[in-house]
C-alpha cells in the first residue's frame, strides 16, 4: 500500500453524477438559443474542461457565436437544475468518510459556486479542504499551478499526494504536478480516459486497497 497524506477528488464524474442534469441544462440553454438539441451522450463527451468550453463545444456546427452570453443563459438554467438527478457515486460518501482522518480537497474545472451549492445539499460541504474549482484561480486543469496551490496548502509532499480523477485532464494535471495519479473508469471519460495514470480503480473503495 501507499502512504499518502493528502487526497485530492476531481468531482464531476469522480465523486459526483452530475452529466444528466449538466446535459439537461445545455439542451435547454440551446432551446433557449433557438438551436437543435444533442443527444446526452455527445454531450457528456464535452465536460471536464469548464462552463466556457462546454458551451463552445455545444454551439460547434451552429451559427450562434456568442459563447459568453450562452454560457450566462447555461449557469442560470443550471442553477435551477443542480440536483434534478445529481448524486454521489455508489461508495464515495463512504470512502470519503473512511479517509477523514487524512487531508481531503477537490480540484476540479466546474465553477466553484456549483460544487459548493451541490455539496451544501447533500451535507458535505465541509469534507473538503479547499474547495477548488474553474473559476477559484485565474488557471483551469491540466494547469498543475492549482494541484500545486493546494499541496503547499495542507504542506504535503507530491509523492504523499494522490489525485483521482475519470479525465486525460485529470491524470495530466497529477503526472505535471508529479503526484500519484488515480483514474477511475465508471466516471464520465472511462477506461480509455484514464489508461496511463498510476492506478486504475473500477470502484472507489478499492481506494482502501491502495492507500493509507
Amino acid at each position: 500500500m501507499q502512504f499518502v497524506t493528502l487526497l485530492v477528488y476531481d468531482f464531476d464524474g469522480t465523486l459526483v453524477d452530475t452529466k444528466d442534469d449538466i446535459a439537461l441544462s445545455v439542451n435547454l440553454t440551446l432551446k433557449e438559443l433557438g438551436l437543435s438539441q444533442k443527444n446526452s451522450s455527445e454531450i457528456f463527451g464535452y465536460i471536464g474542461n469548464g462552463v466556457g468550453q462546454l458551451l463552445e463545444r455545444a454551439l460547434s456546427g451552429s451559427d450562434y457565436s456568442d459563447v459568453e452570453n450562452a454560457v450566462k443563459i447555461f449557469r442560470g438554467i443550471y442553477d435551477s437544475h443542480l440536483i434534478d438527478q445529481t448524486k454521489y457515486y455508489p461508495g464515495c460518501q463512504q470512502i470519503v468518510d473512511h479517509f477523514s482522518y487524512k487531508k481531503q480537497a477537490i480540484c476540479s474545472n466546474k465553477p466553484e459556486y456549483f460544487i459548493k451549492r451541490i455539496l451544501k445539499e447533500f451535507d458535505s460541504e465541509t469534507w473538503f479542504d479547499p474547495i477548488v474549482g474553474g473559476d477559484t484561480t485565474p488557471v483551469k486543469k491540466p494547469d498543475p499551478e492549482i494541484l500545486l496551490s493546494i499541496i503547499e496548502k495542507h504542506q504535503s509532499l507530491p509523492n504523499e499526494t494522490v489525485l483521482i480523477g475519470d479525465s486525460g485532464v485529470d491524470i495530466e494535471t497529477g503526472k505535471r504536478a508529479g503526484v500519484l495519479t488515480c483514474g477511475v473508469t465508471y466516471g464520465i471519460g472511462g477506461k480509455d480516459a484514464v489508461k496511463d495514470a498510476d492506478f486504475v480503480i473500477d470502484h472507489i473503495s478499492e481506494l482502501k486497497e491502495l492507500f493509507h
